[in-house]
């Protein structure tokens, strides 16, 4: 039994019976419950990082002309030009602050997700996604939240 000592709100000193709990050894939660809400919150900022790395390196690719099955970056509108260029530069920032599982890479991160899941309904000419990659950005977005207010009720 592990148990931790606590100080709640209104000072008072409790202990926290920090042993996982008894449940199937193949469990989903079981596991969590073994590694904690804050070490899946940061590997799940470092399996988005390696996932914006890849299109960061992806924009960039397209700039150079290495995709030309995409079409030349400068025949393309210049909205569109003007967002690849963007999230070429921010997507890997991103990347860099996840990885580090920095506040601030989180907050550029979710700005990013949340402009390119936009950006097919409100400006569709300035679009580098379709509506399947905004959905997908909804769902990481979520994933994200629900996972730090687990890891914050954790914490608490």
């Amino acid at each position: 039994m592990k148990y931790m000592m606590r100080q709640s709100r209104d000072g008072a000193i409790e202990l926290v019976d920090r042993s996982p709990a008894t449940s199937r050894d193949g469990d989903l939660m079981s596991a969590i419950s073994r590694l904690g809400w804050e070490t899946v919150l940061i590997w799940y900022m470092r399996t988005l990082a390696w996932v914006w790395v890849a299109k960061g390196l992806f924009h960039w690719a397209i700039i150079l002309g290495a995709l030309p099955t995409l079409g030349q970056f400068t025949t393309m509108a210049l909205p569109l030009q003007a967002t690849i260029v963007a999230f070429a530069c921010l997507d890997l920032l991103a990347a860099i602050g996840l990885w580090l599982a920095a506040a601030w890479g989180g907050a550029i991160w979710l700005l990013c997700a949340v402009v390119e899941a936009a950006s097919p309904i409100l400006s569709p000419r300035a679009a580098a996604i379709g509506y399947g990659g905004a959905l997908l950005n909804i769902a990481l977005v979520a994933g994200y939240f629900l996972l730090s207010w687990r890891a914050a009720r954790e914490r608490a």
